[in-house]
């Protein structure tokens, strides 16, 4: 199982956060932890504001740091991984 190109990313809406000192931060209740979010991460969590596709996010990305498309969706890809077990993230 695994993330693929057309699987629309969705993020958690359960959530508290906050922008504080470059960083985004997040705060679950149920789960009842918190989560700090800087850099490339930043940038992923406010591209899924709206949900997009695992390919859009990566173009998006892609255009943003001018990385190449393959090492950009194994990266991203485990990030996305990890938001999805902390319950962060909802993957359609």
């Amino acid at each position: 199982m695994g993330i693929q190109s057309e699987d629309k990313l969705i993020r958690i809406q359960d959530l508290l956060s906050t922008e504080l000192d470059q960083e985004t931060v997040l705060m679950s209740i149920d789960a009842g932890a918190y989560y700090g979010l800087g850099g490339v991460a930043q940038s992923i969590w406010r591209l899924l504001a709206e949900p997009l596709t695992f390919a859009e996010l990566i173009a998006r990305l892609v255009e943003q740091y001018q990385v190449s498309p393959e090492s950009c969706a194994v990266d991203v890809k485990r990030f996305l991984l990890k938001l999805q077990a902390e319950g962060l993230l909802r993957v359609e």
